[in-house]
């Protein structure tokens, strides 16, 4: 029932906050108008060919997650590893973002200090601080979607601390965030890779 109130809360949070504007979607044409560092040196291309690699895997990873909650005799144990996997893939992206995306450095680099508070935050202020940017500081719309590599996964983490029974309600949650990150990955790709 706790996580039922928190999920509420959250809700509750978001509507009346209103939309933030970093979770606003970049249309198509958008992203050509995007400014990029281009890479100069062989080490910086053979980084953002290591980075596509990188998100492909995350993109696979993610996916197996996402399979994983149908098994009954699936362990909070064994879904925190695969979202520790996908935050550990997700800040070697968001390296490379911050490289190629330096508008977006602070933010990014704000993100991932969340890591650091994962044993102790609550699933609210994780919402409200990072999936809503209340503790980020303000950046263009192109950070947001690297960003959520991150902050999903991190989400997953906090949730299966939060309920290690790994209830239905909870499956469906970190179903929901993972099926959510992906949506942005391909966002990512054109931000970053190419």
């Amino acid at each position: 029932m706790k996580l039922a109130t928190s999920i509420y809360l959250c809700l509750y949070i978001a509507l009346i906050s209103g939309p933030a504007t970093a979770s606003t979607t970049i249309k198509e044409g958008q992203l050509d108008n995007v400014q990029k560092t281009e890479p100069d040196t062989e080490e910086q291309r053979q980084r953002l060919s290591i980075t596509a690699g990188l998100v492909s895997r995350y993109e696979i990873q993610a996916r197996k997650l996402v399979d994983a909650l149908a098994d009954n005799n699936l362990t909070a144990e064994t879904v925190n590893l695969q979202a520790n996997e996908l935050l550990e893939l997700s800040t070697d992206v968001i390296d490379s973002a911050r490289f190629r995306l330096p508008q977006c450095d602070a933010y990014l680099a704000q993100t991932v200090k969340l890591r650091d508070s994962l044993a102790t935050i609550s699933h609210e202020s994780l919402e409200k601080d990072y999936h809503h940017d209340g503790v980020l500081p303000k950046a263009p719309i192109e950070c947001y979607h690297t960003k959520d590599l991150f902050v999903h996964p991190a989400t997953v983490v906090v949730l299966t601390r939060d309920d290690p029974s790994l209830t239905q309600e909870t499956r469906d949650i970190i179903a929901d965030e993972i099926n959510e990150v992906l949506a942005h990955t391909e966002v990512v790709r054109q931000l970053v890779i190419y």
